[in-house]
């Protein structure tokens, strides 16, 4: 390590950290929300809208900004996917090729963030531990998965958001996950298409 990157790393120690949930409008976000906030109250709410949202997600959103109090700072590529749409010359987003996450949601989280170290919160739940949620490359931002870490599955997360009258969002009539209404990654139900 170089005397410079010392000097760095002794600036980071001396920085507070915060404390961020990423909300995606979805049920395990918005049951996680709920979990950390009846432990702690230093959370920051922030939410990557790629503009191609659901309406029942923005809904959703309100809905548990209303019901816990607090502000959820919404954050917005300068740029819409139809410019990055065109930047990858009309190629869709797909499992291999994540541009849409990539530059929609997680860029615009890293811009907000900066260098300030911070600890992001993400609702993987422990019967989901194939995946891999959001792990920045950044140095300064920690990972953490309270659901893993505590055991909770998705009962879990239905009895919070149950419990505490939240429901889930109505899109689930319909759909299987929340994100972009064109969502490779969505499952339609009941024969409706996203």
């Amino acid at each position: 390590m170089t005397g410079l990157q010392s000097l760095e790393n002794a600036e980071q120690i001396d920085k507070p950290v915060r404390h961020i949930v990423a909300l995606s409008g979805g049920k395990d976000s918005t049951a996680l929300a709920v979990f950390l906030r009846k432990k702690f109250q230093i959370f920051e709410y922030v939410f990557c809208d790629s503009g191609e949202e659901l309406q029942e997600t923005y809904d959703y959103i309100y809905k548990l900004q209303d019901y816990l109090s607090i502000d959820i700072k919404w954050l917005k590529d300068d740029r819409d996917f139809e410019y990055y749409l065109d930047m990858y010359k009309g190629v869709l987003p797909d499992p291999n090729k994540r541009w849409c996450t990539r530059m929609l949601k997680i860029k615009p989280f890293e811009e907000y963030v900066g260098d300030e170290p911070i600890i992001n919160y993400v609702g993987i739940r422990a019967d989901e531990i194939q995946r891999t949620g959001y792990i920045s490359k950044k140095p300064n931002i920690k990972t953490e998965f309270p659901f893993i870490e505590n055991n909770i599955r998705l009962d879990g997360v239905l009895s919070i958001l149950k419990q505490e009258g939240l429901g889930l969002p109505e899109y689930y009539s319909w759909r299987s996950r929340s994100g972009c209404y064109f969502c490779f990654f969505n499952k339609n139900r009941m024969g409706r298409t996203s």
